[in-house]
């Protein structure tokens, strides 16, 4: 980790002080334990050094050397820990696949084997899937599963849509919130901070072909948050039609699209 800051930082006082926040150790149960590898859980410094190390360690890597050892096309993205590698050719990936695990080996990394798979994905990977009597296979990345779709022009198109786990996680948060706010806040302030929230989830989920998720998601925190503004005190605070002008006061969202379509168009290739 040094030596790849030593490449881009040349003032020795900031590397003295990264080394430092690197061996402050960590506190558990009122005791510190010192640390001799790796970034303290929790650190400020863990997430940007994580990604300086990924830089070096697949980054590069794969702009350097595996794509111009690939026989075809071959893409790479990644975001923090998390990435995904695209390639033209079949046996382009399976190479890739196989020397992944020896390179993060070297770097004293490990592949999660459970979320790390090889699958068929692009224009005709639906097709090819239904002649051996299977589905298309699907894949999850940064909140959103990725499926092989088609426009109405028939041509082939990457789809998204919200998650389920993802789903599930942010409705179980709200919920969460709203019974501990229904204590502390005010019904106008209670409501004006959950249309931030839905906001929040709407400005980043909210894209072409996610807007069955994104309404579900919408109908579904509104009902929660009828539910625990009425248990505010033993009066019941709304009836339905109250509450929808309660909501259209505060502006509440919609489960609009808020972010345009990406199309991914490819050519079939044999080997």
């Amino acid at each position: 980790m040094i030596k790849f800051l030593c490449h881009r930082i040349g003032d020795e006082r900031v590397i003295r002080l990264i080394i430092r926040m690197l061996k402050s150790g960590m506190m558990e149960d009122g005791l510190v334990h010192a640390t001799e590898e790796g970034t303290p859980q929790g650190s400020i410094l863990s997430p940007l050094l994580s990604n300086v190390y990924l830089h070096y360690v697949l980054d590069l890597w794969f702009s350097r050397r595996v794509c111009k050892q690939c026989r075809g096309q071959a893409y790479y993205f990644r975001f923090a820990d998390d990435f995904v590698a695209c390639f033209q050719y079949k046996g382009d990936a399976a190479d890739f696949r196989q020397k992944l695990g020896e390179r993060v080996q070297e770097f004293a990394l490990a592949l999660a084997e459970d979320k790390t798979r090889c699958i068929e994905f692009g224009r005709f990977a639906r097709e090819d899937a239904r002649k051996r009597g299977e589905k298309p296979k699907e894949f999850t990345f940064l909140g959103f599963t990725h499926y092989c779709g088609k426009t109405k022009k028939v041509y082939f198109k990457v789809k998204r849509r919200a998650s389920r786990k993802k789903l599930g996680q942010s409705l179980r948060k709200f919920t969460q919130w709203a019974r501990t706010a229904r204590n502390v806040l005010r019904k106008g302030e209670m409501l004006r901070q959950a249309r931030t929230r839905v906001n929040g989830y709407l400005n980043y989920y909210a894209i072409t072909d996610n807007s069955d998720r994104c309404r579900y998601y919408v109908y579904c925190v509104e009902r929660i948050l009828f539910k625990w503004l009425n248990r505010k005190s033993q009066r019941r605070a709304y009836t339905w039609p109250s509450f929808h002008q309660a909501l259209a006061c505060v502006g509440w969202p919609t489960a609009n699209i808020r972010k345009a379509r990406t199309l991914v168009i490819g050519r079939r290739h044999t080997e």
